[in-house]
């Protein structure tokens, strides 16, 4: 399969998509002040200022909006990475280049779940100044980058910082669910800034500028260029990202359902639910076990798995189970995730905010593995530290039976009594620890939600 040429130019296979410039990258120098002057002449010429028309809804009797970001050249014939809320609802993508050239962007493929969108401009027989992209995953905490980016409209600023954290998984730009792992940093970024990329002190794009924080200062986030490469390959090859679905809700391992399930440590995404008639459900994987490993690559936190299946192609797959203190392999057939209805990101069991407890229901495998005999009630997960629950006694492994005079067996039944509850007032929850049951008086403390 073969890239669609640009005008008078060869085609170019999709390996090389992103071309690597190899040894004529210099090493990472120490910082000198030439440092950042070397990166803005060698990368500057690749970045694109942005300029995009939206469509207006049918009933709206307002002009189309115009609104501007930032875009880099990823491939001499014209490939152009930016995000996908730059240009999503576009009724016009125009490019600008440093040198003051002027284009018309079409749209390849954008996916909202990642903000990542791949645009096409043709330069006719002219090859463009590209930017090389790095590894992200080799990227260090503490590490010099530097921002290119178009903010308010200033054309190609330069500003430069540290990298200040990395796998940034809960932040979620305007409230989007979506797939996130960002890099953190503090080279300073505005709007106008989004889709730029940021650089590393070799010359290599590692992250594309997506989202600030407003309230703060000094806190943007970055998508790693590792994740772009995976996404923008499937853009090329099919307009949109195939998503395929396994069916099952993880969660992360705390250290004290370590303990309980047995586990030597905290890696791996243990399965809180399977959906009924899932992928997942199909290869016999249970609520309880714990998936270590997604065909061959290591699960290091419970959303690794949602991520990896988000990225796979609809296939076979090897998964690495964990259950009853032993490690089994199961093979699962993923199918295609539907547009409509894009695989969930991992759900947390019930956590009331009233209580600060995490409740689950009580299947056979987790009776099992944590040693009841029964499957009445809701088990109790996680204790917040200095929640109510906790200054009232419950425990992690504690069962609950009863909340006032309303015995519960399901979620549904729970959030449905939780919800009749109002602030300051007194509940009973009747428990049970170790085969032995008790009454718990707790406060509620905040507002029912």
């Amino acid at each position: 399969m073969t890239l669609p040429a640009a005008a008078g130019s060869s085609p170019v296979g999709e390996k090389t998509l992103f071309p690597s410039l190899g040894r004529r990258l210099p090493p990472a120098l120490p910082l000198t002040q030439q440092t950042f002057v070397r990166l803005a002449s060698r990368i500057g010429p690749a970045v694109v200022h942005i300029t995009v028309l939206h469509r207006m809804p049918e009933k709206e009797t307002r002009r189309p909006s115009r609104e501007q970001g930032t875009g880099f050249i990823i491939h001499p014939s014209g490939y152009i990475v930016t995000n996908n809320h730059v240009v999503d609802n576009a009724q016009e993508i125009r490019v600008r280049l440093q040198n003051e050239r002027d284009f018309t962007g079409h749209l390849v493929g954008g996916d909202a779940r990642t903000d990542i969108a791949l645009l096409k401009i043709d330069p006719g027989p002219t090859a463009l100044a590209w930017a090389p992209v790095g590894d992200s995953d080799t990227l260090q905490i503490g590490e010099w980058v530097v921002a290119i980016g178009n903010p308010f409209g200033l054309d190609h600023t330069v500003t430069a910082g540290i990298v200040s954290a990395k796998g940034r998984r809960d932040v979620q730009p305007g409230g989007q669910s979506g797939f996130f792992d960002f890099i953190q940093t503090d080279a300073s970024i505005n709007p106008g800034n989004s889709g730029g990329p940021l650089i590393n002190t070799r010359g290599e794009v590692i992250g594309i500028n997506t989202a600030i924080n407003v309230a703060g200062s000094g806190i943007g986030f970055a998508i790693p260029i590792n994740i772009v490469k995976v996404i923008v390959q499937r853009l090329h090859k099919h307009g949109r990202v195939r998503r395929s679905w396994l069916g099952v809700y993880p969660q992360p391992i705390t250290e004290g359902l370590r303990r309980a399930f047995g586990l030597p440590d905290r890696r791996g995404a243990l399965i809180a639910e399977v959906v009924s008639g899932s992928p997942a459900e199909e290869a016999g994987i249970q609520a309880g076990d714990v998936i270590l490993a997604f065909d061959g690559r290591p699960l290091h936190r419970a959303d690794d798995l949602t991520w990896l299946a988000s990225i796979t192609e609809p296939r076979k797959v090897t998964l690495q189970v964990f259950r009853h203190g032993q490690k089994h392999s199961v093979e699962a057939t993923l199918v295609e995730a539907a547009e409509e209805e894009p695989p969930p990101p991992p759900r947390p069991p019930e956590r009331p905010s009233a209580l600060g407890i995490t409740v689950s229901e009580l299947t056979p495998q987790l009776a099992r593995q944590l040693g009841y005999t029964g499957r009445e009630g809701l088990i109790v997960m996680q204790v917040d530290p200095g929640s109510p629950a906790m200054d009232a006694g419950v425990e992690q492994g504690d069962v609950i039976l009863q909340v006032n005079d309303r015995p519960v067996h399901r979620l549904a039944e729970y959030a449905e009594t939780m919800h009749q509850v109002q602030a300051g007032q007194m509940i009973r929850l009747l428990v049970r620890r170790e085969e032995r049951k008790v009454w718990r008086n707790l406060w509620v403390a905040f507002p029912k939600r």
